[in-house]
């Protein structure tokens, strides 16, 4: 290995300890000062941010470790030889080698998203689910996702072969009619694999959102209720899907937690993000976004692999041993454009804030059921700045209901 690629990847891991450390400081630093502006937060949500934020960094470190060693130790070379066998095409090869790849990440993770999802969520009162429950998702998302990216594999690395210096513009340009079908397809085919969509059994609730769809001239959307409390004690609510698919879910524990103009006040605010467009633009932008990172995965991986002198077993990009190069990549460059694409993101929430107080025209609903969403969370009223402006897609608590106090209903946003 090159020694430039070497102290590359050495300061890089340096820098990621550094981060780290900063953002812990800050956290615990506001927390203090927390303490003292709402005395009356209960320690167990400090110590849920707490666990979180260990879970947080470990996971940040693992991000790029894991596939960093899958190159250095020379085991993704080994399963590609055995995926490729003795003259296995690219279809085959690419499928027998995801799905090695996957299962041995598979073992890998489970062990932190077990103590991060089930332990942690049940310690803290958040979860409803079983171990059960929580095995059965897992294995529904190991093979929902295997199996996309086993069957499809072939296709990039075919056009990565073939056009080695423009596969990434025609991997990028292609990702726009992919994120619009899979926006479609999601919300009817998708998500109910892993949870039951019914109709809303409180009719009274229906037709009031109905009236609200009306007002803002949406004809087209359908409403459901999700069975999240077999999960979480938590509340959400979302509007997904495109064309005919599009729809207004709302987990069941938000129902059954929230009055009737809370439950409005957040159904509002989902309606929000599609009369701003916010699901196109979304699309657009992640378009764009995938088509400078194709570009920027294309440039990055080939400097890596001529520094790397074969010291991975391979020195093509389209030899199939490079997921794992592809990926430690990506999550560069994702780890660096966080603080844009969660600003943008705010933004977004801030308009549909706006919207849902135009539309309901109660600030009051607004701000309990802020204040009821982050207190059933064990939610603290903000972050520190650096961990908002790298992590955070929304405003912060604070920030909301300061806002909501000030809102001017009588002007449309």
């Amino acid at each position: 290995m090159d020694k430039k690629l070497s102290l590359s990847i050495g300061f890089f891991f340096i820098f990621l300890l550094a981060f780290i450390i900063l953002i812990l400081i800050g956290e615990y630093k506001n927390m203090n000062s927390l303490k003292i502006e709402y005395p009356n937060i209960s320690a167990e949500a400090y110590n849920y941010r707490k666990s979180n934020l260990n879970i947080w960094a470990i996971n940040l470190i693992l991000k790029f470790l894991v596939p960093l060693l899958f190159l250095t130790t020379g085991l993704s070379k080994k399963i590609e030889i055995f995926a490729r066998g003795s003259g296995r095409g690219i279809f085959l090869t690419g499928f027998i080698y995801i799905i090695i790849f996957s299962l041995i990440d598979l073992v890998l993770s489970l062990p932190l998203d077990f103590y991060g999802s089930f332990i942690i969520k049940h310690k803290f009162g958040l979860s409803n689910q079983s171990i059960i429950r929580f095995l059965e998702l897992i294995l529904k998302s190991f093979v929902l996702n295997t199996l996309a990216i086993a069957l499809f594999i072939w296709f990039p690395y075919t056009l990565i072969y073939k056009y080695p210096n423009r596969w990434w513009l025609y991997l990028g340009l292609i990702s726009i009619p992919v994120i619009i079908f899979l926006n479609f397809i999601s919300p009817m085919y998708i998500s109910p694999i892993f949870n039951k969509f019914t109709a809303i059994e409180d009719k009274e609730l229906e037709k009031d959102i109905q009236l609200l769809l009306e007002k803002s001239h949406i004809s087209d959307a359908e409403i459901y209720q999700v069975d999240k409390s077999r999960d979480t004690k938590e509340m959400n609510a979302y509007m997904t899907g495109v064309f005919k698919s599009k729809r207004i879910v709302l987990w069941d524990t938000t129902i059954e937690k929230l009055n009737r103009r809370e439950v409005l006040s957040v159904t509002a605010h989902e309606i929000g993000h599609y009369v701003k467009g916010h699901i196109w633009k979304g699309i657009i932008l992640g378009g764009l976004g995938s088509l400078l990172l194709m570009y920027l995965i294309y440039k990055t991986s080939n400097w890596i692999l001529l520094k790397s002198n074969g010291s991975f077993g391979f020195n093509k990009l389209y030899n199939i041993a490079s997921v794992p190069l592809i990926i430690l990549v990506l999550n560069f460059y994702m780890f660096f454009s966080s603080p844009i694409n969660n600003y943008i993101s705010r933004y977004m929430e801030k308009e549909a804030d706006a919207y849902e107080i135009y539309l309901t025209e109660d600030s009051e609903a607004a701000i309990s059921t802020m204040l009821k969403l982050y207190e059933e969370s064990l939610g603290l009223p903000r972050p520190s700045n650096i961990f908002k402006i790298w992590y955070h897609s929304h405003p912060t608590a604070e920030e909301r209901i300061e806002f909501f106090r000030q809102s001017n209903i009588s002007t449309r946003p």
